[in-house]
C-alpha cells in the first residue's frame, strides 16, 4: 500500500451537512479528483504499516486545522474508491508537560491539565457533531469520552492523603479512554480518546468511513484471503 503525504495547512469544518462522505468528498470519489481539488501538488509515495499485505489501498495525507486543532487526515481509497478517512488531533504537548511525578502538587497540576484540555477538546468536536447532524445519541463503547475522567476523579478523591506521599502512584493512574460511534446509513463515525501518561500515550482520533464501501472491501479481502483454504 501507498501513503501519499500533502502538507497543508488550512482552517476546515468536518462533514458536508448530509454525512455522504467526508469533508466536501463524497464516498467513491477518485484520489485524482480530491488532489486536483484540495490537496495540490508537492507529493511522494511511500510505504505504510496501516494495512499490510493490502496493496489496493493507498492513502492520501494532509495537515489541517480542523475545528481550530492541528490535525493529521488520512484519505484512504480501495481501486481509486475513496471510502475512509481518519482525523489524528495533535496533543504531543501533553507528553513533552514539565513536571516533577515524585512531588504530589506537580504530579496533580499535570493531571488537571490532562483533564481541562482533553473535556474542552471532546465538548468542542461534540458541538461540531450536533451542529451537523443534530441530537442523535452516539453508542459507547465502554466509556463515554464526556465521563471519562470519572473513575479517575475518584480514585484520587478516595486516596487523595496517600497520594500525597506516593506522588508516582498517582502519575500512574493517569490512564483512560473513551469511544463514541454513530452510524448513519451511508457513515459511520467514530470518536476515540487513549490516554496513558505513563506510556506517554496521548491518541485524539476522529474518522468516518462509507458503511458500504467498507462492508465491500472487507468481504474482498476476506474472499482473497480465504482462497488457498
Amino acid at each position: 500500500m501507498k501513503i501519499t503525504i500533502f502538507l497543508l495547512c488550512i482552517p476546515i469544518l468536518l462533514w458536508a451537512q448530509a454525512p455522504q462522505g467526508f469533508q466536501e468528498f463524497e464516498w467513491g470519489t477518485g484520489p485524482d479528483e480530491i488532489s486536483a481539488t484540495a490537496l495540490g501538488e508537492g507529493w511522494e509515495n511511500t510505504e505504510t504499516p496501516l494495512f499490510p499485505n493490502t496493496p489496493e489501498i493507498e492513502v492520501f495525507q494532509r495537515n489541517q486545522e480542523i475545528g481550530g486543532y492541528t490535525a493529521v487526515t488520512n484519505f484512504y481509497f480501495y481501486e481509486d474508491q475513496f471510502f475512509q478517512a481518519t482525523v489524528h488531533f495533535d496533543f504531543s504537548h501533553l507528553a513533552e508537560y514539565d513536571f516533577n511525578f515524585n512531588v504530589f502538587i506537580s504530579v496533580d497540576e499535570y493531571y488537571r491539565e490532562i483533564r481541562t484540555q482533553t473535556l474542552t477538546f471532546v465538548n468542542d468536536i461534540y458541538t461540531l457533531l450536533k451542529r451537523r447532524y443534530g441530537r442523535r445519541q452516539p453508542v459507547f463503547k465502554g466509556i463515554d469520552p464526556r465521563n471519562m475522567f470519572a473513575r479517575t476523579d475518584n480514585y484520587i478523591s478516595q486516596e487523595r492523603w496517600n497520594l500525597r506521599y506516593n506522588a508516582s502512584e498517582y502519575y500512574k493512574r493517569i490512564i483512560t479512554r473513551g469511544y463514541a460511534k454513530w452510524t448513519y446509513p451511508e457513515t459511520q463515525i467514530i470518536f476515540s480518546i487513549d490516554i496513558s501518561a505513563p506510556d506517554e500515550r496521548f491518541d485524539y482520533l476522529l474518522s468516518a468511513s462509507s458503511v458500504a464501501l467498507k462492508k465491500e472491501i472487507e468481504d474482498r479481502v476476506l474472499d482473497d484471503r480465504s482462497l488457498g483454504l
